[in-house]
């Protein structure tokens, strides 16, 4: 479990799925017994106290407007397609569960910034353009 600040306020804390139900005891332990209210985002939690928590649907799963059916969701084992993409660099994947069952990972060079001036620079920056746009174009073949 990782907790990090969130913006507006409180902090974003990551639970694993298999300890979601533990942790939603816990909230109900320190807060009192919270009302379920079904989101887009997925369930939020506002106990008696006022303290509320936000359980966010894992990607893939299906939503659900209780606690007990977000947590079978969020537990059971999908398959997801998987991709990463930055400038030159894409990594295509499919996850079933935890397992990384086929992946791809491709470079294509794409040139850095350089500190020429004047005429150099728009045709570094035109060249640096084209040769992502290239990228981008290899890194949908990859995916398809």
């Amino acid at each position: 479990m990782s907790s990090r600040p969130a913006a507006g306020g409180g902090r974003w804390v990551e639970v694993d799925p298999g300890r979601v139900a533990r942790w939603v005891e816990g909230f109900t332990g320190r807060h009192g017994p919270p009302t379920t209210t079904a989101q887009e985002y997925g369930l939020l939690l506002t106990a008696p106290d006022g303290a509320t928590a936000e359980l966010h649907t894992p990607p893939g799963a299906s939503a659900s407007p209780d606690v007990p059916g977000f947590v079978a969701s969020a537990t059971a084992a999908r398959r997801l397609g998987l991709l990463l993409a930055r400038k030159g660099a894409v990594a295509v994947g499919v996850a079933d569960g935890t397992d990384l069952v086929v992946s791809k990972v491709d470079t294509r060079y794409v040139q850095g910034r350089t500190a020429a001036g004047g005429w150099s620079q728009q045709r570094f920056a035109r060249r640096r353009d084209n040769q992502a746009k290239a990228a981008l174009g290899d890194a949908a073949e990859l995916a398809v």
